[in-house]
């Protein structure tokens, strides 16, 4: 959350876009009545703190292929059989 960078006011998330695989800019709209106004943020990644190991590959059907919403299965993810 983001306070507003002119009254100091709480100020809602709007929607977002994203701009890359790493980017995304916020759409901001402050909730104080008497200044209201909207503004932009970026999120990106900075650095990756870990390094992910090799691993074997799990068995087909190990996790339920409904476990997850579709959103949470990238381009690098596990391919579960429906």
């Amino acid at each position: 959350m983001f306070k507003c960078p002119v009254c100091g006011a709480v100020a809602k998330t709007r929607t977002s876009r994203s701009l890359s695989n790493t980017t995304v800019r916020h759409y901001h709209q402050c909730q104080n009545f008497e200044c209201s106004i909207t503004f932009t943020t970026l999120n990106s990644v900075e650095k990756l703190v870990t390094k992910r190991a090799p691993r074997e590959a799990l068995p087909p059907g190990f996790i339920p292929s409904d476990a997850f919403p579709a959103s949470h299965y990238g381009s690098d993810q596990l391919t579960l059989p429906v």
